[in-house]
C-alpha cells in the first residue's frame, strides 16, 4: 500500500487500532509519510467546520469496511461473485486441454468453468447425465461435421454422447454443466 492510501486511511479514521499505530510509528520515522498525512488533514479540516456532528447508523461503519473488503478481493456487490482473470488455477484435463473452475453451486449441483486448449488438442467422447452448455469464446472447436467458432453456443442434452472434440487453433469455451 503506497504513503498516499496509507495516510488517507489514517485520515478518514478507517484503521483499525492497531493498523493506526503502525502507521503512527512509520510516520515518526518517515517524514513523507508524514508529510502525506498532514497534507490530507489541511485538505479535510476546511470541511469539518461545516459539518454538524451526526452519529452514524449502527453497524454502517463495519458494512463500509467490509464493502472495501470485499472491493480488495476482487469482489462485486452483495449478492454476486466475481473472478478476476488472474484469479484461479488452471487444471489440465487431458493433454493440451486445462479448466479453470469459476463456480460451483453444490445446492443446485451446477458448475460453470473455463475450458481452455491448445492448437491440435482433442477433448475425449464422453456422456452427459445432465445438460451442458458451451459457449465459444474464441478459437475452435470440432465435433464429427460440427465446427464451432467465436460466438457459437451448444447445448449437450442428458443422455448424449458427444464424439471426440478437436481444436485445429486451440480454443476458449464458458462451459455450465452438472457438477
Amino acid at each position: 500500500m503506497s504513503n498516499k492510501e496509507r495516510a488517507a486511511d489514517y485520515v478518514m479514521g478507517v484503521l483499525s487500532e492497531a493498523e493506526r499505530a503502525a502507521v503512527e510509528r512509520d510516520a515518526s520515522v518517515d517524514p513523507a509519510l508524514a508529510a502525506e498525512i498532514a497534507r490530507i488533514e489541511a485538505q479535510l479540516a476546511p470541511l469539518l467546520l461545516d459539518a454538524p456532528e451526526v452519529e452514524p447508523p449502527p453497524h454502517l461503519f463495519a458494512r463500509i469496511k467490509e464493502r472495501i473488503a470485499a472491493d480488495a478481493r476482487g469482489e462485486g456487490p452483495a449478492g454476486s461473485h466475481t473472478v478476476r482473470a488472474a484469479a484461479g488455477a488452471w487444471e489440465p484435463l487431458c493433454p493440451g486441454v486445462a479448466r479453470k473452475l469459476l463456480w460451483h453451486d453444490r445446492a443446485r449441483g451446477r458448475v460453470t468453468f473455463l475450458i481452455r486448449a491448445e492448437p491440435g488438442a482433442e477433448f475425449p467422447a464422453h456422456d452427459h447425465d445432465a445438460d451442458e452448455a458451451a459457449y465459444v469464446l474464441s478459437g475452435d472447436l470440432s465435433f464429427d461435421d460440427l465446427t464451432l467458432h467465436p460466438g457459437d453456443y451448444h447445448l449437450a442434452r442428458p443422455g448424449v454422447r458427444h464424439p471426440v472434440g478437436r481444436t485445429r487453433s486451440g480454443c476458449m469455451l464458458l462451459v455450465t454443466a452438472a457438477a
